[in-house]
């Protein structure tokens, strides 16, 4: 179940990052126009003017993006960090609810440690990955 949650909030934070690529692309097509539109009058070098502006309103576009992007993979990371952690806490905490010393969940090879902690991981990846199906991801 965390992982199904894990995975929508992950196409979540991937949407905001999205959304804000998207903010850019409008901003920097309003800066083209508002900027160049004017410039493109100017007889002789309007044009030239125009396409100068196009390529550095893209280009800053490109750099704003490509910190969008850093971010977004940051956010994705520390998001699914924090899920395992979080799902590694509450298996300890319920199996030294049932009994088991720390001594055991700590032991390799041992039941907890290569048994139950490892098919919790699974389980929690796939219900990242079904969740992410299930919302169109690849």
């Amino acid at each position: 179940m965390l992982g199904h949650l894990d995975g929508v909030r992950g196409d979540v934070i991937y949407d905001l990052g999205q959304a804000e690529k998207d903010t850019n692309a409008w901003n920097q097509r309003m800066n083209y126009h508002a900027i160049g539109a004017p410039l493109t009058a100017i007889p002789i070098v309007g044009d030239a003017l125009q396409r100068t502006v196009d390529a550095g309103t893209a280009g800053y576009m490109n750099e704003l993006n490509a910190r969008v992007d850093e971010e977004t993979r940051k956010n994705m990371v520390n998001h699914f960090e924090n899920g395992e952690n979080q799902m590694n806490a509450m298996m300890r905490k319920m199996a030294t609810e049932k009994g088991l010393t720390t001594e055991e969940l700590d032991a390799s090879p041992g039941e907890y440690e290569d048994g139950l902690q490892t098919t919790a991981e699974n389980w929690y990846q796939q219900g990242i990955e079904d969740a992410q199906k299930k919302m169109g991801q690849p």
